[in-house]
């Protein structure tokens, strides 16, 4: 809801109590309703003592409208800072509905005076409609703010308390991030700086003693035992047969 901003028709003093507006603005709300019960039934029983009792309940309304409104700026003044962006839009439209209900709340005593001037049944009619109008307006405004409270969180402590958790929260997981991300360039650099370790066994090398020769030979152990058993047996089966 768009509408034109409206100058405040007050200062508001800063001394206002905060959370008063919770109190005040029930009887701002439930008021109106009453005055147009008692309108609806003095058109049928038509007293004067009744009549005497909207002025003075018109008197009252103007009253606690004043209240409502001072008590409802100090209050978002106290908790706008700590709803969102939207609750934040959605605190500056209520704000502003006030400022209208405030200035219309002298409307219907006005409208009053004329049917007791006029004394015309039309009169009545606009009066009743009007006044049934900013009736609506105010549930309305009544709305609006509940969902300041429940759905926004305006000046819910549980809810302060809550964000301030979920800061703090907030705040332990990206040092966690941080620490992890520091282990995983440790152990990155460590694997960069592993050497392979070589397997020690190797074929014997046997370095001959020779001047001609000038890179190692590789010597088979197991074929040079075989080659001497070899020729072991056949010089002595040579033996045997020359004693023979």
């Amino acid at each position: 809801m768009t509408l034109p901003t409206l100058p405040l028709p007050f200062p508001i003093p800063e001394t206002v109590p905060v959370l008063l507006h919770p109190a005040v603005i029930h009887f701002a709300v439930v008021l109106p309703i009453v005055i147009l019960i008692i309108e609806l039934i003095n058109l049928i029983t038509k007293r004067k003592s009744l009549t005497i009792s909207v002025y003075v309940l018109f008197v009252m309304l103007a009253g606690f409208f004043v209240a409502s409104f001072a008590t409802g700026v100090i209050d978002g003044k106290n908790g706008g800072l700590l709803v969102s962006d939207e609750g934040l839009e959605h605190l500056k439209v209520h704000k502003n509905i006030g400022i209208y209900l405030l200035y219309l709340s002298a409307l219907p005593i006005l409208l009053k005076l004329l049917t007791v001037v006029v004394k015309k049944s039309w009169a009545k009619v606009i009066y009743l409609v009007l006044f049934t109008a900013i009736i609506g307006l105010t549930l309305f405004q009544a709305k609006e703010g509940g969902e300041l409270v429940y759905k926004y969180g305006l000046n819910v402590e549980a809810k302060v308390d809550l964000d301030d958790v979920v800061e703090e929260l907030q705040d332990e997981v990206e040092e966690l991030k941080e620490q992890i991300a520091e282990l995983e360039s440790t152990s990155t650099d460590t694997k960069v700086t592993e050497t392979p370790v070589e397997s020690n066994t190797s074929t014997p090398v046997v370095n001959v003693p020779e001047s001609n020769v000038t890179a190692p030979i590789v010597v088979d152990i197991n074929k040079s035992v075989v080659e001497s058993t070899k020729e072991a047996n056949v010089t002595k089966v040579e033996n045997n047969i020359t004693k023979k």
